[in-house]
């Protein structure tokens, strides 16, 4: 049987319908408070304009990255080397072979690149890793036809670092940050020593 006007329960449903409403306006107090914060802390895109526009970000922040495979080859001397060794550095690793066309006509750009950031003794390096089976002479012989030899020389036959990155063709470059983590990749090849490269890689810089 319902309850009349006077008991208990019905006095109290004012009360408590005027304490909901008193605390959702607190709430949304402190929500249009907070919205400024959270605005400010809303992590700023990547400038992906013109030829980067390929450019594909492996995550939505920085925080968000993932840590990329350690994966190893040899240098010019024959000696293998780890990626880890350049933790610290921005890394702009390209995978590539002498056979691929497309990553022919890119090499001027990332030896062009990498000039410029030895000249401004960035914290940045370009890493390319040759998947030539044929070995590390054919690399050698490559890098000397080509002056290519401001660029660091690696070279992975069996192609384990390859597929390490999923690679889906060639050539692929992949931009590592400081602390080892994939910021994206590009697939083909791209003009990395332009402007809207370098809008990119600035940004990078500025990174804490």
């Amino acid at each position: 049987m319902p309850k009349g006007p006077s008991s208990p329960d019905n006095e109290a449903r004012p009360i408590l319908t005027r304490r909901g409403v008193l605390g959702g306006a607190v709430g949304s107090a402190i929500l249009t408070m907070c919205a400024p914060l959270a605005t400010a802390q809303a992590a700023t895109p990547l400038p992906l304009q013109g030829a980067m526009a390929k450019f594909k970000p492996s995550a939505p922040d920085a925080a968000s990255r993932s840590a990329v495979p350690d994966v190893t080859a040899l240098d010019e001397t024959g000696k293998e080397r780890r990626l880890s060794d350049h933790l610290g550095q921005i890394v702009l690793l390209n995978f590539w072979a002498t056979w691929c066309i497309p990553c022919v006509k890119e090499m001027p750009a990332l030896l062009r690149l990498q000039q410029r950031w030895q000249a401004e003794k960035a914290p940045a390096l370009v890493l390319p890793i040759s998947l030539d089976r044929a070995g590390l002479a054919k690399v050698q012989e490559f890098y000397a036809q080509h002056g290519l030899a401001p660029l660091p020389l690696r070279n992975d036959k069996g192609g384990a670092a390859g597929r390490a990155f999923a690679l889906r063709g060639l050539p692929t470059s992949i931009l590592i940050d400081r602390k080892g983590r994939e910021i994206g990749r590009f697939e083909g090849d791209a003009p990395w020593d332009g402007p809207e490269a370098a809008a990119l890689f600035n940004a990078l810089f500025d990174e804490a």
